[in-house]
């Protein structure tokens, strides 16, 4: 029988009111690699990135944690972004590394939703996170198209 599992975790801080951190890890029995992204509000514009690849299969992988540096200045609230990333950072360097980065951008908003719940909750303990969720996602049409603002 043949086994196959594969981690994919991101974790985002609010550096600033500015800035969003994305922590990104891609994990399997082949690979493992991670990126440190810097996000700059509210545009989505990705103004720094790093990576490492920590278990790889080939000599050449290490050689497309230079290929991230495309990724500097794309918006992930520009239409294409994602193929963008992938034909910048998955076809010229690394598709796991495109991978993990586009996983981090798709979870902006939800990453901007969370920290605007706590900020609210800290402030008013008794307000219902989902009422407060909808409030925001009416505040934030950009986020209409994505699951996170069905009912």
């Amino acid at each position: 029988m043949i086994t196959f599992s594969r981690t994919l975790l991101v974790g985002a801080e609010l550096l600033s009111e500015t800035t969003l951190r994305f922590h990104g890890a891609l994990e399997d029995h082949i690979y493992a690699m991670e990126i440190q992204m810097d996000v700059r509000l509210p545009d989505g514009l990705i103004t720094a990135i790093q990576g490492r690849m920590k278990r790889y299969t080939t000599p050449v992988c290490p050689k497309a944690v230079d290929f991230l540096q495309k990724a500097v200045g794309i918006s992930l609230c520009e239409e294409g972004w994602m193929a963008r990333v992938n034909r910048e950072v998955g076809r010229k360097g690394c598709q796991h590394f495109a991978e993990i980065l586009i996983e981090c951008g798709r979870c902006l908003h939800s990453a901007l939703l969370a920290h605007a719940l706590t900020e609210k909750l800290k402030v008013e303990p008794s307000a219902i996170p989902g009422q407060l969720a909808r409030l925001w996602v009416e505040e934030h049409p950009e986020v209409r198209a994505f699951c996170l603002a069905r009912p």
